[in-house]
C-alpha cells in the first residue's frame, strides 16, 4: 500500500465516516486495508515512535498482528459497572463494530488486554498507564498470516475531524546500545525471599487442607536494575528465537513495556470454532536428553500434578459448555516441552453458539485455575489478602479482536514489566495438596529463566 495510493481512498472513506458521525451524533470506526509486502513484526513494534506499540506474534506458525498509535475506547469501571471485565469490553466493541465502515481485506480490529485481578491491578508506578483494562483501536495495522500479509489504517472519526497523517512515524534503526558490544551489568533483587515464600505456601496448604480451597497458583515477583536501558528488540528476538512454539506480546504505553514469550492461549475464536488449552503441571528440563527423559516420565505419572492439571480441565469445560453446542476434550493431557520447562497440556475445541466472540469465552474463562485457583473466588480472595506483590498485567489477558469476534488471547505469563533500565518479573506455581516449598521454588526459577536471560542478553 502506497501513501499516493492510499490517500486518496482514505480521503473518501473519511468524508463518508465523518457525515455518518455527524448524523448519528456519535463517533464512527473506519477501516481501510490493502495487501502489504511481508514485514518484520518485531522491527515494526520497537522501532515506531508511537505512545501506543501492540504486538502479538507466534513465530512458529508465521502469525502477527502489530498495531501502532490509535485510541482508548471508553470502558465502564468501578464497582457499579455491570458484570466482568471481559463482558464490559465486549458490550463496548460490539458498539463500535457495529455500524463501522470497512474498505479491503481485513475487519476492523481491536487490541485488548486487562490485569490477572481488576480489583488490584498493580502497585508499581509504571503500571499506572496500562490501568485495570484496555480496548485500543489502532491507527496503523500490520497483519501476517504465513505467506500473506495486510496493512490497514483505522480510526475513530468524530464529525468536524481532521484525518491523521497516513503511515506511522519510525524511529531510526540504529540505537546507541545496539553498538556497544558490552556486556550489561544486571542487578537482582527477590521481592519475595525464601522463607517468606515458604511461609506463604504453608498458609496455603492449610487453607487446602482445611478444604477452603483445592488449588492456588502463587507468584514470586523479582526486579532487575542494569546499568543501562534494557534493548526491547533484542529481548523480543531472543524470545522468539529461543520459544517459537510461544506466542510473543508486547504492549507499550508511553516509556513502559509489557512483554513476553507465554505458551498458554486462553481462547481463540476462528468463525465460530473455540480453541484453548488447559495447561497445568510443570517441571524444570532436565540437564541432557536422559534425565530430561526421565523429568517427562515423572511428570506424566505424577499424582499431583495429574490433579492440578484435571482441575484446569473439568474447569474450563464447565466453563465452555454453556457457551457451546459441541465441546471436544480429550482423556488424558500430553507433554508440551518448552526449552525451560515440560507442561501438561490438554487442547480443547468447541463449537461456538451464533453469536458470540473470543470476549465472550475469556468472560467465561478468566482466570482459569491455572493462573488463578479453584474455587475461583476463594483463591482470589486468597491471592489479595496474601500475595505480597501485586501481579498487574502479569497472568491477565491479552490480544486482538475483529469485529467479527473472531480473535485470539492469551494469558500473560513467562513476562515483565520493562522501564528504562528496570524491569519487574513474575512466575506462578500452582499449589495443591502435597506441593512441596522447594520444587515450587525451583519450577518458579524456570519460568522466571525465559525473561531473565533475553533481558541479560539484551
Amino acid at each position: 500500500m502506497s501513501r499516493h495510493a492510499l490517500r486518496p481512498a482514505l480521503a473518501d472513506l473519511w468524508t463518508v465516516a465523518e457525515r455518518r458521525a455527524a448524523a448519528a451524533g456519535q463517533p464512527v470506526l473506519l477501516s481501510w486495508s490493502d495487501t502489504s509486502e511481508p514485514a518484520d513484526p518485531i522491527a515494526l513494534f520497537t522501532r515506531s515512535s508511537e505512545t501506543i506499540r501492540l504486538l502479538w506474534y507466534a513465530p512458529a506458525i508465521g502469525e502477527a498482528v502489530v498495531g501502532l498509535g490509535g485510541r482508548r475506547l471508553p470502558i465502564a469501571t468501578g464497582a457499579a459497572a455491570a458484570g466482568t471485565v471481559p463482558e464490559r469490553l465486549a458490550r463496548v466493541w460490539r458498539t463500535a463494530a457495529a455500524e463501522a465502515l470497512q474498505e479491503g481485506p481485513l475487519a476492523p480490529l481491536v487490541f485488548a488486554g486487562w490485569a490477572f485481578d481488576p480489583h488490584q491491578p498493580g502497585d508499581a508506578p509504571d503500571w499506572a498507564s496500562f490501568g485495570a483494562a484496555q480496548l485500543l483501536v489502532p491507527r496503523f495495522v500490520y497483519r501476517q498470516r504465513g505467506a500473506l500479509a495486510f496493512q490497514a489504517l483505522q480510526a475513530i472519526v468524530r464529525p468536524g475531524e481532521t484525518m491523521p497523517p497516513s503511515p506511522p512515524a519510525s524511529r531510526p534503526v540504529g540505537r546507541p546500545d545496539s553498538q556497544t558490544g558490552q556486556p550489561r551489568i544486571v542487578t537482582r533483587r527477590e521481592l519475595v525471599s525464601r522463607n517468606d515464600w515458604q511461609r506463604l505456601l504453608a498458609t496455603a496448604l492449610a487453607a487446602i487442607d482445611q478444604g477452603t480451597l483445592r488449588k492456588v497458583v502463587l507468584a514470586r515477583a523479582v526486579d532487575l536494575v542494569a546499568d543501562r536501558p534494557f534493548d526491547e528488540e533484542r529481548t523480543l528476538r531472543s524470545l522468539a528465537e529461543r520459544y517459537p512454539n510461544c506466542t510473543l506480546f508486547a504492549v507499550a504505553m508511553g516509556s513502559s513495556v509489557f512483554l513476553g514469550a507465554t505458551p498458554e492461549r486462553l481462547a481463540r475464536v476462528t468463525a465460530g470454532t473455540v480453541t484453548t488449552v488447559a495447561l497445568a503441571g510443570s517441571i524444570p528440563r532436565g540437564a541432557d536428553a536422559a534425565s530430561d527423559r526421565s523429568t517427562v516420565a515423572v511428570l506424566r505419572t505424577s499424582a499431583k500434578d495429574r490433579s492440578e492439571h484435571e482441575l484446569v480441565v473439568q474447569a474450563i469445560e464447565q466453563a465452555l459448555a454453556p457457551l457451546c453446542t459441541r465441546l471436544s476434550v480429550p482423556d488424558a493431557p500430553v507433554v508440551l516441552s518448552m526449552a525451560n520447562v515440560h507442561h501438561l497440556a490438554t487442547p480443547i475445541v468447541g463449537v461456538l453458539r451464533d453469536g458470540l466472540g473470543v470476549l465472550d469465552v475469556a468472560a467465561r474463562l478468566h482466570p482459569t485455575p491455572a493462573v488463578g485457583g479453584t474455587p475461583r473466588e476463594a483463591a482470589l480472595a486468597f491471592i489479595r489478602a496474601h500475595e505480597p506483590v501485586p501481579r498487574g498485567w502479569y497472568a491477565g489477558a491479552f490480544g486482538w479482536v475483529e469485529a467479527t469476534g473472531d480473535g485470539e488471547l492469551v494469558v500473560a505469563l513467562r513476562s515483565g514489566l520493562v522501564h528504562g533500565s528496570t524491569a519487574r518479573l513474575y512466575a506462578g506455581c500452582g499449589i495443591v495438596a502435597g506441593s512441596d516449598p522447594l520444587t515450587e521454588w525451583t519450577e518458579a526459577e524456570a519460568k522466571l529463566r525465559p525473561m531473565l536471560e533475553a533481558l541479560a542478553g539484551s
